[in-house]
């Protein structure tokens, strides 16, 4: 949809917000359905999805606000898709996975479907979900697991690849796409669900945003998105201008690529705005590896949207208005621009990374508003296990929050997943009831955030019992070289590097390195998952140095 001529654009900003609210209220009941009739903890309790309302031109309108890493490869994949099954019919739905047309990684499966109204495409509906299960190479002594196999070496290994194909045309789903999903992941009960689920919000999003363009008229809509759109890129544009015009350069690191740990990884991003425009450079970042931390591009805008609409502050609406004014330089065949079939399953890790980086350049420009590193550790189990008490086989995915970086005026915050991630903490009782583990513990770390005058937030531990008679997988975190802990701002000390260590049923405990990717557990087996903390801000007054705190003691 091109812009429309000035004397048919909306004027009323009264029906401009009305029809705003209404498309996020079609984004949140699609949110609602989504979490609500979706059959895994991931989704129903974790929270690992999003939606949005896409223009006709394949615009970004508004979105559930619920996994910035997410939302932010909806005009891609939906731009990826469209090239490979052209102009969408009423009653179609295409389905995807290919992170190098525009998506995450394989286990985020994007849906999306056409609107029309009175005949007229008016847009497309879009969810986006993270399965627990997507396939790839069983468990081995290399230390694969199943539905995420950290230790990829390539994209085939990672699960099943789905091009853009229509699920359901015509209203007609088709059955033979739909079990051949199901053929090739290792708990189809849950992909089946989640699927439907999805399947589901789109649905309802199109009948709500029907209904919308029958109350107002199918022009209107249109021409109210495309205000929306132009109102957002004004105020934005504006903002940028005042900004200083210079140059900010930030080097950042990983602790390794996902599958080897005796080098860093680099990461280095050179900010610079001019002309009421972001423009990014990400040369001098690492080449892609042969590790999973490799990034697609559209992730990396992700992370860079997160960033920009963070500093712009909460009055630019989330949409494509201000997107479109960040320019990119990512070279091909690097991380955050990595060729097929480079491994990508892991690529949060980096763009959590980059993301804190943009905000140290931000910063930098900004100091009023710079704020300490939050933890980018994202600590993870991934588990395969026997449920005794069902036969059927189960895989755990859960993550915990670890600390926010503090700021000038307020400490940071405890226990949150930062930045473009955003996942909730799945509770004790729903871990217990649909898994083989028992949780021993779940709790704020005292100590594990950075000193200073406004201390960096805290980080959560969680202790896992196994009740089945052996697991395999891996337990994952970031951030566990204590160089690349979170850093502090104006004197604050760095947060707590993660940890996670295992007290064997017959042993004691012992910390896991970080250079080991596969876990073998037995029945009565403990693993602790320790996420990293935030950065402080501000010199602790009588404090003679303000270095980074140890975390826990091991019982």
């Amino acid at each position: 949809m091109t812009a429309a001529p000035e004397s048919l654009r909306v004027t009323d900003p009264v029906v401009r917000e009305l029809l705003w609210n209404g498309f996020e209220a079609v984004v949140r009941e699609m949110s609602f359905i989504l979490q609500r009739s979706s059959f895994s903890p991931m989704i129903r309790e974790m929270l690992d999805f999003s939606c949005g309302f896409l223009d006709a031109s394949g615009r970004l309108i508004a979105d559930s606000h619920l996994i910035p890493a997410q939302a932010g490869t909806l005009e891609f994949a939906l731009r990826g898709a469209l090239a490979v099954t052209g102009s969408l019919a009423e009653g179609d739905v295409v389905i995807t996975n290919d992170p190098y047309q525009g998506a995450t990684h394989l286990p985020d499966i994007e849906m999306f479907a056409p609107v029309y109204a009175g005949g007229t495409l008016v847009g497309y509906v879009a969810t986006v979900a993270h399965h627990i299960d997507i396939g790839g190479i069983a468990a081995r002594n290399r230390g694969a697991v199943p539905g995420n196999p950290d230790a990829s070496r390539d994209l085939f290994e990672e699960g099943i690849q789905i091009p853009p194909v229509r699920l359901i045309e015509a209203g007609v789903r088709n059955e033979a796409l739909w079990q051949l999903l199901l053929r090739n992941v290792r708990d189809p009960e849950s992909v089946d669900g989640d699927i439907a689920a999805q399947t589901s919000a789109c649905v309802r999003g199109a009948e709500r945003l029907r209904e919308l363009a029958e109350r107002y008229g199918v022009n209107t809509l249109e021409d109210a998105a495309a205000d929306l759109i132009d109102d957002t890129s004004a105020r934005a544009e504006a903002r940028l201008r005042s900004w200083p015009d210079r140059t900010v350069t930030v080097r950042a690191a990983l602790d390794g690529d996902g599958l080897h740990y005796d080098t860093p990884l680099p990461v280095q991003i050179q900010v610079q705005v001019i002309d009421g425009r972001m423009r990014v450079d990400l040369t001098g970042s690492a080449e892609q590896t042969t590790g999973t931390f490799n990034v697609p591009f559209s992730s990396t805008m992700s992370g860079l949207f997160y960033a920009l609409r963070c500093f712009l502050g909460t009055d630019i609406r989330q949409n494509h208005g201000y997107m479109r004014l960040i320019d990119v330089i990512a070279p091909e065949g690097s991380l955050f621009n990595p060729r097929r079939p480079a491994a990508v399953v892991s690529r949060h890790m980096a763009v959590q990374v980059l993301t804190d980086a943009a905000f140290q350049a931000l910063g930098e420009l900004l100091p009023g508003r710079a704020v300490a590193s939050a933890h980018v550790s994202f600590p993870t189990l991934l588990m395969r296990a026997v449920d005794p008490r069902t036969g059927a086989q189960k895989t755990l995915m859960d993550t915990v929050g670890g600390g926010g970086g503090a700021r000038q005026g307020a400490p940071g915050d405890d226990g949150i997943d930062s930045y473009t991630s955003n996942c909730a903490l799945i509770p004790a009782e729903v871990i217990e009831l649909e898994y083989p583990w028992r949780v021993r513990a779940c709790a704020l770390v005292d100590d594990t955030g950075g000193a200073g005058k406004w201390r960096g937030g805290r980080a959560v531990r969680r202790d896992y019992e196994l009740l089945a008679d052996e697991a395999t997988g891996r337990v994952a975190a970031e951030q566990r070289r204590p160089e690349h802990a979170a850093r502090g701002i104006a004197g604050g000390g760095p947060g707590a590097p993660a940890r996670v260590a295992i007290h064997r049923a017959d042993g004691q405990w012992q910390d896991v390195p970080f250079t080991t990717t596969t876990l073998a557990l037995r029945r009565g087996d403990v693993v602790r998952v320790t996420a990293a903390g935030g950065g402080g801000a501000g010199a602790s007054e009588g404090d003679l140095e303000n270095t980074a705190p140890s975390g826990e003691t091991l019982p």
